[in-house]
């Protein structure tokens, strides 16, 4: 997943999602410090599985207090690595500074965890990123996963299961934002009947709505799903379903 902070920040969206309640860690956390995310992180990079979460992180730190925080917190700090206990019993946070405004993360039962990214980093070849300013790529575990998908999306979710690869990227458009899908497929015919089958699902969640005698409500997730548009090119899909910002204000729970 990458996302953009800064220019979530230059469209007034960052405001809206760091308005909420903070968890007291937090607080403590910035205190100590003096990082806080919506004003000092500028671009992250993660990936994660059910053990681990690893980061990379560009922004302005105070590395100097953060090697102080992480003392006072039970960990220490050896050369350029940190280690310092996580919230979680048996986890532990590891960073690593890797220029003047960029840091590597990881949280894991490994206090060392943050040297496997860094080894992974310089193995695996670079993939090509959407430029939108939120992105993610979806893997078939979460696709088949109804259990942690929003309601609502399972038909989509099954559309695109057997994808060699999903991206969804979230980004400005004209004077609102829009919500992108691409997914590879194995073949030119495979993407025409992924193209088919999210078709079916956006006319039956439409056919839904009208049933319960409901219009689409841009707040709502149906009212952004029901409005999707698909097309193919070779063995790929994309998609784009426009999206309100006051679906996004939504998400922030900071709507009126």
């Amino acid at each position: 997943m990458g996302i953009d902070l800064d220019a979530l920040r230059k469209s007034g969206l960052l405001a809206k999602l760091a308005a909420g309640r903070q968890e007291e860690e937090y607080l403590r956390f910035v205190q100590g410090t003096g990082f806080d995310y919506s004003k000092d992180l500028d671009r992250v990079l993660l990936s994660h599985s059910k053990q681990d979460v690893y980061y990379v992180l560009q922004g302005r730190f105070q590395w100097a207090r953060l090697q102080e925080y992480a003392g006072r917190q039970g960990g220490k700090c050896d050369g350029a690595i940190c280690r310092l206990p996580a919230s979680s019993p048996g986890r532990s946070i590891s960073f690593q500074r890797l220029g003047a405004r960029t840091m590597a993360m990881a949280t894991s039962a490994d206090d060392s965890a943050v040297l496997r990214l860094l080894e992974r980093s310089r193995q695996e070849a670079a993939m090509s990123v959407p430029t939108q300013p939120v992105w993610m790529s979806v893997p078939r575990s979460i696709l088949k996963g109804d259990d942690v998908l929003p309601a609502g999306t399972g038909m989509f979710a099954s559309a695109l299961a057997e994808s060699e690869r999903v991206l969804l990227a979230v980004g400005p458009r004209d004077n609102r934002f829009e919500a992108i899908l691409e997914a590879r497929c194995h073949s030119r015919e495979q993407a025409n009947a992924v193209k088919r089958e999210l078709e079916t699902a956006t006319t039956m969640l439409n056919r839904a709505l009208a049933r319960e005698k409901k219009s689409p409500d841009p707040k709502d997730l149906s009212g952004v799903l029901s409005r999707g548009e698909f097309r193919t090119e070779e063995n790929r899909v994309f998609g784009v379903w426009p999206l309100e910002k006051v679906f996004l204000e939504q998400l922030a729970g900071s709507a009126p």
